[in-house]
Formats: structure tokens, sequence, C-alpha cells
């Protein structure tokens, strides 16, 4: 990648982050970021591909911080690191790159034919960079899942509220119940229930003394 592209895709995202995607169009972006809209023709070929490519330093930027997390001593277990990988997400310089991705997502959904195609390439290397940084098992693809949709739940809940606190609160305690599962094999911990109907053996008692 050339250095003026670089350059041109960093000022885009500082714009975008700013005025969001939506309704977006060349030459007012292109007068914020001192160049024309012929030039970024040139260097991206169409409005499209230039946030498509903001759009991939987005995700760039955000894995990298994941990647970081996950290979740093200690903090190789999927509970330790989503939570530094959140504790990067709600910052204040890195909350607008969240709310890009949340817009062209909300896109994507009603206009797939633009979006779709970034939208799935962005799921699919998400979920193989959390898979990665799980212990080997057959359910890895199934927990990575599970973890992509907490993370984006509790960001889409911080930028409807601003309540960094209760959300961080959240998503430790599912890191507790991630651990507890790992700790029992699997399983939820609780025990079978008993009696006729499936019920709990106190109601089953209770039922026995009705007959």
């Amino acid at each position: 990648m050339s250095e003026r592209r670089r350059e041109l895709i960093g000022k885009a995202l500082d714009y975008m982050v700013m005025h969001g995607v939506a309704g977006l169009t060349l030459r007012p972006l292109a007068g914020a970021i001192g160049t024309s809209a012929r030039l970024l023709v040139y260097h991206f070929g169409s409005k499209d591909d230039l946030i498509t490519a903001v759009m991939d330093e987005v995700r760039a930027r955000a894995q990298g911080s994941f990647a970081e997390a996950v290979a740093r001593p200690g903090k190789g277990a999927a509970k330790g690191a989503m939570r530094t990988f959140w504790a990067w997400t709600i910052r204040p310089e890195n909350i607008g790159y969240m709310r890009l991705l949340f817009e062209v997502q909300v896109l994507a959904i009603r206009d797939p034919a633009t979006y779709g195609p970034y939208l799935r390439g962005t799921s699919g290397s998400w979920l193989e960079l959390i898979e990665a940084s799980l212990p080997p098992s057959r359910r890895n693809r199934a927990v990575a899942t599970l973890c992509t949709a907490v993370i984006d739940g509790l960001l889409l809940e911080y930028l409807s509220s601003g309540d960094g606190r209760r959300t961080t609160r959240a998503l430790e305690h599912f890191g507790r119940l991630m651990t507890d599962t790992a700790r029992n094999g699997g399983s939820s911990g609780r025990k079978p229930a008993t009696g006729r109907t499936g019920t709990s053996g106190r109601t089953g008692r209770r039922e026995r003394g009705r007959a």
C-alpha cells in the first residue's frame, strides 16, 4: 500500500467516525480531508471501495488489539483476552470505531449488495481470531460465536446507555461463567431434575401426595 493511500484511509476514517457512512458522498469528504473526489476515485476506484478500505482499517486496528491481548503473558485465556479487549473498545479514542462498525452492520442488513461482502469477511475473521485464542476443543466454533455475540451485545448496550461500569461487570460475569463451564467439563454444573414430570424432587413428592 502506498504512503499516500494509507494517509487518505486514515483521514477518511477520522471523517467517517465523525459523520458516519450513511449518505456519504465523495465531494464533501474530499474537501474535508484536503484532496479531490477525482483523486479519491483514482486511489480507490469508487466510494464503496473507499468505504471497504476504511472499514478494513477499522477491523485491523480492533483485531490487532485483541491479538495483542491474547499474546500477553497470562492473558491467553479467552476470559482475560476479552476483558483486555473490552477495556480497549470503550476508551474514548476507540469507541468511535465500534460505532462505525455497528453502523455498517446495520447498513449491510438493509443493503447486502453493497455492504454484505465486507460484513461476511469481518464475521469470519473475528471467529477465527477468537477460536485461535481458545484451548483445543470441538466446541471452539460455538464458543467463539458466543463470545462474539456477547461482545456485540454489550457494545450495543454501552453505545446506547453509556454505562461502562454496568456493561463491564456483565462482561466479567460472562467470563466467570465461561471459567465455571470449563471446570465442569462443558456442563452447566446443575444436577438433573428428578420427579415423575421432570420437576424438582420436592414438587414430585407433593404431586405423589395428591394422587
